[in-house]
């Protein structure tokens, strides 16, 4: 494998990593401020609504 195939890979890590990084940036926050943690928006995988019966 060449350098520039590294390259490649690692940019698109590092912009994976970013996009997730700044996705989460509330949650982040919250969590070195000692605060209370956002509510999740519904779109989130993690988003339980409080009217499931499940």
């Amino acid at each position: 494998m060449n350098k520039s195939f590294f390259s490649f890979i690692g940019g698109i890590c590092t912009g994976i990593f970013l996009m997730i990084l700044y996705l989460h940036r509330r949650v982040i926050k919250a969590a070195l401020c000692g605060e209370k943690l956002p509510k999740a928006p519904k779109i989130c995988p993690a988003f339980k609504s409080e009217d499931d019966d499940e």
